[in-house]
């Protein structure tokens, strides 16, 4: 159990760790793409170094370098078959877009992962998968790792969307951009598309028509250098700090701002909110600096298809309805039950555990402004890094004898947070 003193505001400027979405992506399609690229200011953690050791055990090199990494690869054409199973850890992208990496290659490939994603599911990628002529052994009727990609060969097809998943997306597309003819994915919602953005750049033929996209295989990809933004998802935890601790002022430097992952701007607006964002730059990848302090609130209702280009920062924002002026209310939001934990259960037990009124719906969450803290509150983390960052907030923001039972799995996407937040306090 940590216990971590109560802190009054925050103040100051806060770089956050570099994109998550955009380093496994980098490192997975350079690896794809024939000739040496380098990938400047790279996430690592525990998930972007399993996708980077699962591309070195296909044959390709990673060569450290002061700001990132230099990739050297023969292209996808030419993987190795791996000698040993490919261990994704806790990385649920890397699993997922791993097997549309693999699936068309001809190769025998075994992923397996931690406890934690072995029980995630990986029908949602098989399923589009097998439609196109990939084979697949896996674990419990194919809902779950550890999976076997079998050597099979690939065709294209036109595809409707069973869920709105950017991983789903990505793994169909990272077959498709292997597979002789034109892959049609139309989606349900618009999700992230730094898959589009980055296989574009590398030299594949995408067209996007709404939430239609088409994607010409046998690409010719070759390597290019990329610079990776700052985590918007990362960011979203300053964004919702400013909010809760009273008297803040923060400035958020290098954000990555592609509308298709900051939907959480859209909704603080909604909620009355005002923030700036400074020097917006960046070529596909736009980034900027927000500027954000503390505000009265209102509360919202999330819903529709901004869910898909917020599911990550929604455990936050159903934590800001503590601290709104009436609810927070989440609805079609069913993708949350299969992230790292349950993040509807997980979100809303925490808050339970302080004494807030909240109410549990199949797809989504109800958080009412709390009225009394309980001070003797034990948060838990649930293994689940997001999980676990709210709660450390919450605790600092409540202080009294409140604990968070692991604050060790943050270091999967911000191995420096407890000490970020700590240089920006005002005790």
């Amino acid at each position: 159990m940590t216990h971590f003193d109560k802190v009054k505001s925050l103040k100051g400027t806060v770089r956050v760790p570099s994109d998550k979405s955009i380093s496994h992506r980098s490192f997975m399609f350079l690896a794809m793409s024939q000739g040496k690229g380098r990938v400047i200011d790279p996430l690592l953690s525990e998930d972007t170094k399993a996708t980077m050791a699962a591309m070195r055990s296909v044959g390709v090199s990673f060569e450290e370098t002061v700001d990132g990494y230099v990739v050297t690869s023969k292209g996808y054409k030419n993987f190795q078959e791996p000698s040993d199973v490919i261990d994704c850890m806790n990385s649920g992208t890397t699993a997922r877009l791993l097997t549309g990496v693999f699936a068309p290659t001809g190769k025998y490939v075994v992923l397996t992962g931690d406890e934690s994603l072995r029980k995630r599911p990986m029908d949602r990628v098989i399923d589009p998968l097998t439609l196109m002529g990939a084979k697949f052994a896996a674990r419990n009727d194919g809902h779950n790792l550890p999976m076997t990609i079998l050597p099979s060969k690939t065709k294209p097809v036109h595809m409707q969307a069973t869920t709105k998943s950017a991983q789903v997306k990505s793994a169909v597309l990272l077959a498709g951009v292997q597979t002789e003819g034109i892959t049609t994915y139309i989606e349900k919602a618009v999700t992230r598309n730094h898959t589009e953005i980055m296989l574009a750049a590398l030299g594949a033929r995408v067209k996007t028509d709404g939430l239609k996209i088409e994607i010409e295989g046998a690409a010719d990809l070759r390597s290019m250098d990329i610079v990776v933004p700052g985590d918007f998802s990362s960011a979203a935890f300053f964004l919702g700090a400013a909010l809760m601790f009273e008297n803040s002022e923060l400035v958020l430097e290098n954000v990555g701002l592609n509308p298709t992952r900051s939907g959480m701007l859209k909704v603080l607006s909604d909620m009355g909110v005002k923030y700036e964002i400074d020097s917006e730059r960046g070529g596909a990848e736009k980034l900027g600096d927000i500027f954000i302090k503390s505000q009265t609130l209102k509360g919202c209702t999330i819903d529709g298809d901004i869910v898909a280009n917020m599911i990550d920062e929604l455990p936050m924002m159903a934590t800001l309805g503590l601290f709104a002026d009436s609810p927070v209310i989440i609805k079609g939001a069913k993708e949350l039950r299969v992230k790292e934990s349950d993040r509807i259960e997980t979100t809303l037990y925490n808050l339970k555990q302080l004494g807030a009124e909240v109410e549990e719906y199949d797809d989504g969450m109800k958080v009412f402004p709390i009225k009394k803290v309980d001070t003797n509150a034990q948060l838990k983390s649930f293994g689940d890094h997001r999980i676990a960052m709210i709660a450390i907030m919450l605790a600092k923001r409540f202080g009294g004898n409140i604990s968070v039972d692991d604050v060790k799995c943050v270091d999967v996407s911000f191995p420096s947070f407890i000490e970020t937040f700590s240089r920006l306090e005002q005790k």
